[in-house]
């Protein structure tokens, strides 16, 4: 049986599979050393009993394409081939809604392929307008005073 990874004392218990920047980093803790990082995993069979929802998935559950099971899938940290995200989909989604709270990606508003606010991209298209209407009233003082601007907004990455 392997000791427990922070105190070397008691068995441990807890596997924690973490991935970080594409890297996998596992820790075998003891129950007490997890409640000490804040990981609360205290099962019984009560609280088993009272949560009937969550369904425990067959260990035996196999992948046809690849062979991948779910238990090497929950040991390793990662799936065979993409047609485990079909075989292991309801253990998937438990695991997703455990971790983010939600099946929903809910990221970043969109922007332009360079980077930029939508709005900079609107400001530098009005800019250019009005400068293409002083140079042809031949307001060159205007002029000037709109490609600076335009220059500004260059230097912050819009083109």
């Amino acid at each position: 049986m392997k000791l427990c990874d922070e105190c070397g004392i008691n068995p441990a218990n807890i596997h924690l599979t973490q991935i970080m920047q594409n890297e996998t980093h596992i820790s075998h803790l003891c129950e007490e050393c997890a409640r000490k990082k804040g990981i609360n995993v205290s099962l019984n069979e009560q609280t088993v009993e009272a949560s009937p929802q969550k369904s425990v998935p067959a260990v035996d559950k196999t992948c046809k394409q690849c062979g991948c099971t779910y238990a090497l899938f929950r040991s390793k940290g990662w799936l065979g081939c993409s047609n485990c995200y079909q075989a292991f989909e309801k253990e998937i989604d438990e695991l997703l809604l455990q971790m983010h709270g939600s099946l929903v990606h809910k990221g970043k508003k969109y922007t332009a392929r360079t980077g930029t606010a939508p709005q900079a991209l609107s400001e530098m298209k009005r800019l250019r307008q009005e400068l293409a209407v002083a140079i042809k009233n031949e307001a060159f003082e205007q002029a000037a005073t709109i490609r600076d601007a335009i220059q500004t907004i260059k230097q912050m990455g819009v083109q």
